[in-house]
């Protein structure tokens, strides 16, 4: 009896180790295999990230990724392509580098490295980049992202307009596509087809406070007072302190025949930003219409010291002097502003030239001279480093630069 009873003890033992080795088992691989099920979640949340434009977010999940599964080559050409986004070129070829070795996607890999070359300012692969672009796949619209840009900053906006156009059309709902292309139709002042895509920004992003701000700001162009001013209204419930949106509200109220509550708030931001130009341009315009000249000049003056190059409150200004009844001082400042329309219509031209003619070397100079006596400086070195790029010989181009800094002076 007594050995018998023993017997089952040792039995129940035995059992009762191998029930908690199997759960113990059982928990290390439900561990592991949750730790695996977590690591293969970083990769779409990184490229969630990615679609989002969040770059630190995603290389940061993409690094931890890549610690667990160094030979993943679709990760390491996310990690490739996010760094390069970022401007972190020697890090994407390290990856690009890895991942070839890895036995990654060889066409993918070599786009790659040729969008890091125009990025970089080399011209020479745009060519065949905008030929494969022409698929309609998603490596396409990478190369349209890299494309876009480069004609953006060459001033190629008829390029630029296509290439957003093509974009749009695989992701229409693409908030940064919808703004670039309402910026170029803004840069060749239409508009009306700005504020379409201005439109359709807001409704597929209602909580974007940058796509409603343009919409706000361009139905005071071409749309109505009453419509811009519930978009300022939205925006002043969530951010009531910012600038811009208190002188819309400003703006819309003057056109609405509302001065006392166009006056309050355009007082309220010149006592936080005296020297602000367009708050002193609108203050005085709003005088003017009161009827109270005497009262607008010292504004007006003030906004045209804080807007040198700005032709609309010289010109308010002008008025102000006639009605003031001050016809010399008034045709000074008329001058000025005949000398900024003369600039702006010859910049106009230049930039339609340059759209026909991208490797105009003479031309892409003189419009960044014009930019620069017009006080947009930095655009004005750009266009005369692409002069410069275009032609190395182009002297003007050359002293322009070194006179603002921007090369050495020759011995």
């Amino acid at each position: 009896m007594g050995a018998a009873v023993g017997r089952w003890f040792h039995r129940r033992r035995r059992i009762v180790l191998l029930v908690t080795a199997l759960v113990a088992l059982a928990g290390v691989a439900g561990y592991w295999g949750w730790q695996r099920w977590k690591t293969a979640q970083l990769v779409p949340q990184a490229e969630q990230a990615l679609a989002d434009r969040d770059y630190p977010r995603a290389r940061e999940l993409l690094e931890q990724y890549l610690t667990e599964r160094p030979g993943d080559t679709h990760a390491r050409l996310l990690a490739a392509r996010t760094a390069r986004r970022m401007k972190l070129y020697r890090e994407a070829r390290e990856h690009l580098h890895q991942c070839s070795a890895d036995g990654g996607d060889a066409e993918q890999i070599e786009i790659e490295e040729l969008l890091i070359e125009v990025q970089l300012g080399n011209e020479q692969p745009v060519s065949r980049l905008r030929e494969r672009a022409r698929r309609d796949d998603d490596l396409a619209l990478i190369i349209l992202e890299v494309l876009i840009q480069h004609d953006l900053d060459t001033y190629q906006l008829g390029s630029a307009l296509d290439g957003f156009t093509r974009y749009l059309a695989r992701r229409p709902d693409d908030l940064q596509a919808l703004l670039g292309r309402g910026f170029v139709w803004e840069r060749f002042l239409n508009f009306s087809d700005a504020l379409e895509d201005y439109r359709k920004a807001v409704a597929g992003h209602p909580e974007s406070d940058r796509a409603r701000l343009k919409l706000a700001d361009t139905l005071l162009i071409v749309g109505t007072p009453e419509e811009a001013l519930t978009h300022y209204r939205w925006l002043a419930e969530r951010w009531p302190e910012r600038p811009p949106v208190r002188l819309g509200l400003a703006r819309c109220y003057r056109r609405l025949g509302q001065p006392e509550e166009s006056v309050r708030l355009l007082d309220g931001l010149l006592k936080e930003f005296p020297n602000h130009g367009e708050t002193l341009w609108e203050r005085g315009e709003l005088e003017l219409e009161q009827g109270r000249a005497s009262t607008a000049e010292p504004l007006l003056k003030r906004a045209v010291r804080e807007l040198p190059y700005d032709r609309r409150p010289h010109y308010a200004l002008y008025r102000c002097l006639l009605t003031l009844d001050r016809p010399q001082e008034a045709e000074t400042v008329n001058t000025r502003v005949k000398q900024l329309d003369a600039d702006l219509l010859r910049l106009n031209t230049i930039r339609h030239e340059v759209m026909k003619q991208p490797n105009n070397a003479a031309l892409r100079c003189e419009g960044g001279l014009l930019f620069l006596r017009n006080g947009e400086r930095e655009e004005g070195i750009r266009w005369l480093r692409l002069a410069l790029m275009i032609d190395p010989t182009c002297e003007l181009a050359r002293s322009a630069l070194v006179a603002e800094g921007r090369l050495p002076k020759q011995p």
